[in-house]
């Protein structure tokens, strides 16, 4: 029988567990977090060895597999598999099966062993009270991993390769006996996205790190860097500074976009090479921001009899006449804004697609009479260059894409769609009956039709318990036909699009040099080539997974601050 202290140690490792679950999004990364040091456990392996597996992290794997339910044999495929969930818990290495059996046996009394199994079993009761339990494992997130023995020589060959794959296609149509080469401006560009510093530093940084003998001034730089970006047609750089036109933005976007995904295939040949990639693909589309601070309104000073006015907050403003076209933003804020669909779930998260979005603003007056770009737009032209390349079985977005006409361009692609939508109030009456049910909690409207322009498909409505609010239901649309044994299933998948908002942060944290350029052939420019960076970082990662363990399937110990200078100064060296 458990002691009073037994009880009382798992009941405490428990407590923990019931806080994780609100952090983290899977029973590994809880478990991975418990401070088991408070558990009842001793260790009875007496010999002391550099080669055993710490005691705490053997714990930790004891713990996941009976929360899990997993054999021995299974526990060692899970440790040495694709998710490489041995390093999640500090072990080091997968332990072979036969180890397991032995430190089972050998390095717990029965009194252990009984407790491990206890605290396991309500472990997982309480992470799936969290939905945070799902057959497969997540992959590793960059910084779970600070050293697991990759050399300086893995990660130089790892960034060689992906490098080649990333960057290779953008070319500056400069002159042959041009003073500077354009792997000059590639390698000084990477070196500013990775390091969060503009043309302006000065160039003795970057002289002193690269193995350059000249390197060009910031003007220079800023110029080149523009030229890639401009319009093949003949006319001038000026007319496409601020992309105010429409054919402008759309011209910019194609000049950009062509080498981006030629260079986008080559990564995905690679990826595809190492096992990184099974079609079709989970992918989830979203819009990020860039900030903007300038204000797009005149100071008193310098307002004209005849400037138009328009009313913001009851309040008369004068707009700037050269404030960016393709700026949004309201009284909260200014940005530039990009939208991209990028693959997520259980393969190599890669960027497929990017389109760049304006939105009618405050300042412009009528909205009625300015151009923006439609979610249904967005989503439409993303798929077309994401479907370049892959092959997209499902497709999640968030509240932002709630929209009949973007469900009907993901339909017509032949994509599974899964978007939430608000509460209205013709759902409280079907909310209302399933809070009543003595067994159910979720419910699901099947073959609801929906028609678009002539065009129609059925959708699902799902009611399923929020994860945001205690007592409190949400709302997702498919155009599966789902019942509802399938809508937990269903929706628990969409917790991988938060992968998506970690790339973001990861992108403008590591990625997006700084500039106070308006011109949007600088600034669509640049977040493309943040884009290309992160993109050689997944792959990067993925490379180098075989000096990691020899298994296949992980992201490996490279972080992306890790990589800030090193990349940019071997991107393309001199010869």
């Amino acid at each position: 029988m458990p002691t009073p202290q037994t009880e009382a140690a798992v009941d405490g490792l428990v407590e923990q567990a019931e806080e994780l679950c609100t952090l983290h999004d899977h029973i590994t990364r809880v478990i991975a977090a418990l401070d088991v040091s408070e558990g009842p456990f001793s260790d009875q392996y007496g010999r002391a060895s550099t080669t055993d597996f710490a005691f705490e992290s053997v714990v930790r794997m004891f713990l996941y597999q009976h929360a899990r339910g997993f054999n021995d044999s299974e526990l060692h495929r899970r440790l040495k598999g694709t998710a490489y969930v041995f390093i999640r818990f500090e072990l080091g290495r997968a332990p072979t099966q036969q180890a397991i059996n032995y430190m089972w046996r050998r390095r717990f009394s029965l009194a252990d062993r009984r407790a491990i199994k206890a605290t396991a079993r309500d472990i997982r009761a309480v992470a799936a009270d969290h939905d945070i339990v799902s057959d497969g494992e997540p992959r590793l997130d960059p910084g779970e991993v600070s050293d697991a023995g990759v050399t300086d020589e893995h990660i130089m060959k790892a960034i060689r390769t992906a490098r080649d794959r990333g960057l290779g296609a953008f070319e500056t149509d400069r002159a042959a006996n041009a003073r500077y080469p354009d792997e000059l401006f590639f390698e000084r560009q990477a070196y500013l996205n990775l390091a969060d510093v503009g043309t302006t530093t000065p160039r003795r940084r970057f002289d002193r790190l690269s193995d350059w003998n000249n390197t060009p001034h910031g003007d220079t730089h800023l110029r080149t860097m523009k030229q890639i970006a401009a319009p093949t047609e003949q006319m001038s750089l000026t007319d496409f500074a601020d992309g105010e036109r429409p054919r402008d933005w759309q011209r910019i976007r194609e000049a950009i976009l062509e080498p981006f995904h030629a260079g986008l295939e080559c990564l995905l040949e690679e990826i595809d090479a190492n096992d990184g990639l099974r079609e079709p693909v989970i992918a989830a589309v979203d819009i990020t921001h860039w900030e903007f601070y300038p204000s797009p309104y005149k100071d008193d000073d310098d307002v004209e009899p005849e400037d138009d006015v328009v009313i913001v907050n009851g309040k008369e403003k004068v707009p700037k006449d050269e404030f960016p076209g393709m700026v949004s933003g309201d009284k909260e804020g200014r940005s530039y804004k990009f939208a991209t669909l990028t693959i997520i779930g259980q393969d190599t998260p890669i960027v497929l697609g990017i389109e760049p979005v304006r939105e009618a603003s405050t300042w412009e007056g009528d909205a009625s009479q300015i151009e923006s770009h439609t979610k249904a737009g967005i989503v439409r032209r993303l798929l077309a260059q994401a479907q370049q390349h892959v092959e997209i079985h499902k497709l999640f977005a968030d509240r932002e894409f709630d929209a009949m006409e973007v469900r009907d361009v993901i339909d017509r692609h032949n994509i599974t769609y899964l978007i939430p939508r608000p509460v209205y109030a013709a759902d409280l009456d079907q909310i209302e009956k399933l809070e009543e049910h003595p067994l159910a909690d979720v419910a699901v409207e099947r073959a609801v039709p929906l028609s678009v322009d002539g065009r129609s498909h059925e959708l699902s409505f799902m009611y399923v318990p929020s994860t945001e609010e205690d007592g409190k239901y949400a709302v997702f649309t498919t155009n599966r036909d789902v019942t509802p044994d399938q809508v937990m299933g269903l929706t628990a998948q969409y917790s991988h699009r938060w992968q998506i908002e970690s790339e973001y942060k990861t992108i403008k944290h590591h990625f997006l040099p700084t500039t106070a350029s308006t011109d949007y052939r600088v600034r669509l420019l640049y977040f493309v080539l943040g884009v290309v960076m992160y993109n050689v970082w997944r792959l990067t990662n993925l490379l180098l997974r075989e000096a990691v363990s020899g298994s296949l399937g992980a992201k490996p110990p490279l972080r992306a601050g890790e990589v800030v200078e090193l990349v940019g100064f071997c991107l393309v060296p001199p010869d």
